[in-house]
């Protein structure tokens, strides 16, 4: 998936009307006509280039690309002799280059054929996010300090989770943010010695409460930690796996807020990280309120 720069779309409408017109002159001398055409090639090769669904008039774009670069080649300029070989000041008759309308003509009903079935969406801004920044990284509404921590697994179904919200849907995004947070539910019980393979939320929190009361010292997991965990897998990874439970984009929007929030703050266990401004500002980035610290107790 590509983000599409509709200004190159427009550019290399600009150099195709900038063409025609050249061309349309029935005498003209080279230079004129050299320099109304040449700035078309680099605009078509950029339109042949990228993955914009439009294949079939990208033919005809490939066949008016040819054409303009021969002809300017064979009679104006070839690339890489001396400039001053080329026959800017010859005068040139329009059956000479006429054939060259035919070409941009063809590229355009193509063009226009084609548009009929290329599917370009827009996509409105979710919430407080971006849009390019939910399709193209939304793992980054976990500051740097936290996501250096977290696999390229886990980081993997942030961003997925944050394209799910941008393209409407949320249940499929509540999932993957659920799985961002269950890969670092496992990296955070082996940061404190847990080795043992689990297959469920309750096993992770039952191991990460009993280690988190445990007598032994510091380091240990916090309550703050365990407390969170239970309430997202009461309140939502687990009605999430209801066949028929489903989200609604605020829902998913919350969920993903708080997942973010909910990894910080395993990274920061797991490194001790002192000063809780970067996870206060994950809330306040995200709309979200972090649980009180007497909710945990």
């Amino acid at each position: 998936m590509k983000r599409i720069n509709l200004f190159e779309y427009f550019e290399l409408a600009e150099e195709l009307s900038s063409a025609k017109a050249t061309v349309a002159s029935n005498k003209i001398k080279g230079g004129s006509l050299y320099f109304g055409l040449v700035g078309l090639l680099p605009k078509i090769e950029a339109f042949l280039a990228e993955p914009n669904g439009f294949n079939t008039c990208k033919h005809s774009a490939s066949e008016l690309k040819e054409n303009v670069q021969n002809w300017l080649e064979d009679n104006i300029w070839k690339s890489g002799t001396p400039f001053p070989d080329a026959k800017f000041d010859e005068e040139f008759s329009g059956w000479q280059y006429r054939h060259i309308t035919s070409k941009i003509d063809t590229f355009r009903s193509v063009f226009e054929a084609e548009c009929r079935d290329v599917d370009v969406y827009s996509v409105g801004q979710i919430a407080i996010y971006k849009t390019r920044d939910l399709v193209a990284n939304a793992s980054h509404v976990i500051p740097e300090a936290f996501r250096d921590g977290m696999s390229s697994e886990a980081l993997k179904e942030f961003d997925d989770a944050g394209r799910c919200l941008a393209f409407d849907l949320p249940t499929a995004c509540g999932f993957h943010a659920l799985r961002g947070t269950e890969l670092v539910i496992e990296d955070y019980l082996k940061a404190f010695g847990v080795t043992k393979k689990m297959v469920s939320w309750n096993e992770y929190i039952k191991a990460a409460e009993a280690l988190a009361d445990d007598k032994r010292p510091e380091p240990k997991p916090s309550k703050k930690v365990t407390a969170m965990l239970d309430r997202m897998k009461s309140l939502d990874r687990n009605p999430l796996m209801h066949p028929r439970d489903e989200l609604d984009t605020a829902g998913a929007d919350h969920l993903f807020s708080l997942a973010a929030i909910t990894v910080a703050e395993m990274i920061r266990d797991i490194r001790r990280v002192k000063g809780p401004g970067i996870v206060a500002l994950i809330a306040a980035q995200a709309g979200a309120e972090l649980p009180s610290e007497q909710a945990a107790k």
